[in-house]
């Protein structure tokens, strides 16, 4: 299996890295791309990346800014840092990079960027992924319609997944319409999670990754636990069971989608 979002640099699962990878292992999934969300964590994903090999793992990585850490985001150092970053044999997408307009200036507890900085910042890295021919790998919460119209300039020009989908149905339809990939998580496992799972049948196989998005939304029966690449079987279960496909037919296709999606050579 692939894991085609995970985040191994965060805390909780770098204090046990080895651990995890050996999970990750014998549970099948043997193929991670490590996802970076600032210029620090993309500089340890692409580390972490390089060292894999001995744990029986292939692993690639990302390197983006997410919109909350959009304020961070330098206009000239930045792009500099991520394309030195880009050109890394172990680098194969543009990302984690999108819109967070939950996390935008007007939340109570956790501020972030405002909606014209974060966009601002988006289109940066869309138009660098554009230039380097990049696929790119998509955050989206409460911001439907803004990354609607921007999928909609930018589709043909580059390829790229929305992961951890969990919007409608018809933003989904919207979505494969314009050519993106979309990414499903342990929210597909939710009993309150119903639109997801309406979306993950509607998606084409040829069309569909699975990911954790460790250690965030541990999957059925995992909730409340610090979610790590090896629970991806349960991702994939419910995902094989909506498509009434065996298990081992949906691992083989997102395996190769992913692949596909991000230019990985056999």
């Amino acid at each position: 299996m692939f894991d085609s979002h995970c985040h191994l640099t965060s805390e909780s699962l770098a204090a046990d890295h080895a651990g995890v990878l050996m999970r990750s292992r014998q549970a099948g999934v043997i193929q991670l791309l490590n996802i970076g969300d600032d210029l620090e964590t993309s500089r340890a994903a692409i580390l972490q990346a390089e060292n894999t090999a001995s744990h029986g793992i292939e692993m690639w990585a990302s390197a983006g800014v997410h919109p909350q850490n959009a304020n961070e985001y330098c206009f000239v150092e930045s792009e500099a840092a991520l394309r030195e970053m880009a050109a890394h044999p172990q680098v194969c997408a543009i990302g984690e990079i999108g819109l967070d307009f939950l996390y935008d200036e007007t939340h109570p507890q956790y501020p972030g960027a405002t909606r014209d900085v974060q966009e601002k910042v988006l289109r940066a890295q869309l138009d660098l992924a554009v230039e380097l021919q990049m696929p790119v790998v998509l955050h989206n919460r409460a911001a439907d319609d803004a990354l609607l119209s921007l999928a909609k300039q930018y589709s043909g020009r580059l390829n790229g997944v929305f992961h951890c989908f969990g919007s409608s149905v018809e933003v989904a339809r919207k979505l494969l319409d314009f050519g993106f990939y979309l990414g499903f998580t342990g929210l597909v496992t939710f009993k309150n999670a119903p639109e997801v799972r309406e979306a993950a049948l509607l998606c084409p196989l040829d069309r569909l990754l699975i990911e954790t998005d460790a250690p965030y939304l541990a999957p059925v029966p995992h909730r409340g636990k610090t979610n790590e690449p090896s629970f991806l079987p349960c991702v994939a279960q419910t995902v094989a069971q909506l498509h009434q496909i065996e298990v081992t037919e949906l691992e083989t296709i997102t395996t190769e989608n992913a692949r596909r999606l991000f230019a990985l050579q056999d």
